[in-house]
């Protein structure tokens, strides 16, 4: 698995693998979880998650909806979420998480997730009143009803507890993973682009009379005759 690591700056470096085990469990419970619902390659369904499964990380989770706009928006979101907004999540745009300077470098990287499909780890910083608070976040992307990438499971975890909301973070550094043989639907079968023959048309391809016409015979025209000497014709009164 292959990757790409940057550090809020543009600058990219190449990695193996996703950072998930330093110093958080939760981050890791998520991964784990996540992991363990893919059907091998495959990326999991949204329909298959289960709460009662997600208890160790799910106050720290939402759900992410990337509309055909392009607007990724949070379906449901987790109590610790609502803290460090001040508010309830619930249909808010994923922007509102992050200092409007880093709005842009952050949700390009949010779009790759499903375009790719990858997952995503962002390192992230923000001023609180008493001191700097420091966060982690991972985004794992989700097939929709349709098979299609259009949702993901996005854990946020603060290095304290936050009081002074909304809270807004600065991306730090950014690791985006593309998923190796993961995609959505099965692609389509490419199409002929030959315009399709109808049964009537009067010269079929070779490859379907093949083995089912009678041997054609070549044809000949007859010479020309004086049309007065025609056997066949009379003039009838």
């Amino acid at each position: 698995m292959s990757g790409t690591e940057g550090q809020g700056d543009g600058t990219v470096a190449s990695l193996r693998g996703l950072r998930v085990v330093r110093s958080a469990p939760i981050l890791e419970a998520a991964w784990r979880y996540w992991s363990a619902e893919r059907p091998g390659a495959g990326l999991p369904r949204r329909t298959a998650l289960d709460p009662k499964a997600m208890t160790r990380f799910l106050g720290h989770s939402m759900i992410l909806d990337r509309t055909p706009g392009g607007t990724i928006r949070i379906r449901l979101g987790g109590a610790a979420l609502n803290t460090l907004m001040g508010m309830e999540v619930r249909s808010l745009p994923v922007r509102a998480f992050f200092d409007i300077g880093d709005r842009a470098a952050v949700l390009d990287r949010l779009d790759a997730v499903f375009t790719a499909p990858a997952t995503l780890e962002l390192d992230l910083i923000a001023e609180g009143e008493a001191s700097l608070v420091t966060a982690r976040m991972i985004v794992l992307p989700l097939l929709d009803a349709a098979g299609e990438p259009t949702k993901a499971l996005a854990v946020l975890v603060a290095d304290r507890p936050v009081t002074e909301a909304p809270c807004r973070f600065r991306l730090t550094r950014d690791v985006l993973v593309p998923l190796d043989g993961a995609q959505a639907n099965e692609p389509a079968p490419e199409r002929d682009p030959r315009p399709r023959r109808r049964r009537t048309d009067y010269q079929l391809p070779v490859e379907i009379t093949a083995g089912f016409a009678e041997p054609q015979t070549p044809y000949e025209a007859k010479p020309a005759t004086d049309r007065t000497t025609v056997p066949w014709l009379r003039v009838v009164k």
